[in-house]
């Protein structure tokens, strides 16, 4: 696929998802995502446990939420292009001080240069109009030498029997059926994450500085900033 062809796919989807689906992502998609989110939490928490987080495309909150509730010593912050999910959020959120959720693109960041520990983000990239904008704001804010992490969908975590059988036993039907085509349409294959987004990245300053893996239920891109 060429450069193009990928940006003009990426400028027909909507980055915020409208009040209906809003209500609806929240009532469903959400809760079955609640599992993968909780082991990247996890993974959180093995690397940090005080600083600040900012968590792009954040929708109803539970993973910020869970992250904050995990450490206390953690501000985490939630930005959100959707006003009904930041709503919804901030409703999910009563009680949990140390989470935040603001509306905003995550083209342009409220946060000042060099200032936060980590920036995450799931499920979110295939909706970014300008990714590359995107990336070279997680640059921005990020301290030296801390990372972002991006995940996203990608259909071959499904590629063989074997993994769908694993994913049905440990997350349930909706992800271990229906995750391929629901990773189709929303995330990337590996070849456009190994040549089009890899082609977006090194015209970032991240340049030369990311990994790609396929972990759990997703691909996760990890960027660093150097020091």
């Amino acid at each position: 696929m060429s450069v193009t062809r990928f940006i003009k796919d990426l400028l027909r989807r909507p980055e915020a998802i409208p009040t209906p689906g809003a209500i609806i992502f929240n009532a469903t998609v959400s809760i079955v995502l609640r599992k993968p989110e909780a082991k990247i939490a996890k993974e959180i928490m093995k690397k940090m446990r005080s600083g600040t987080i900012i968590d792009l495309g954040s929708g109803p909150g539970y993973l910020s939420i869970d992250i904050a509730r995990r450490s206390p010593g953690l501000q985490v912050y939630g930005i959100d292009l959707s006003r009904q999910m930041v709503k919804i959020a901030r409703r999910h959120a009563k009680g949990v001080g140390n989470a935040r959720f603001v509306f905003g693109n995550a083209a342009k960041l409220p946060f000042k240069d060099n200032f936060i520990d980590l920036v995450i983000s799931t499920g979110a990239l295939h909706h970014w109009k300008m990714p590359r904008l995107v990336f070279d704001e997680c640059y921005r804010v990020l301290k030296p030498g801390q990372e972002a992490w991006i995940y996203d969908g990608c259909p071959e975590v499904f590629s063989t029997p074997a993994d769908r059988r694993k994913l049905n036993e440990e997350y349930g039907f909706f992800v271990g059926r229906l995750g391929p085509r629901v990773s189709t349409l929303h995330g990337f294959t590996r070849e456009e994450y190994q040549t089009v987004i890899k082609d977006m990245l090194e015209q970032t300053a991240f340049k030369g500085n990311y990994q790609m893996a396929l972990t759990d239920i997703w691909m996760k891109i990890t960027l660093r900033k150097h020091q």
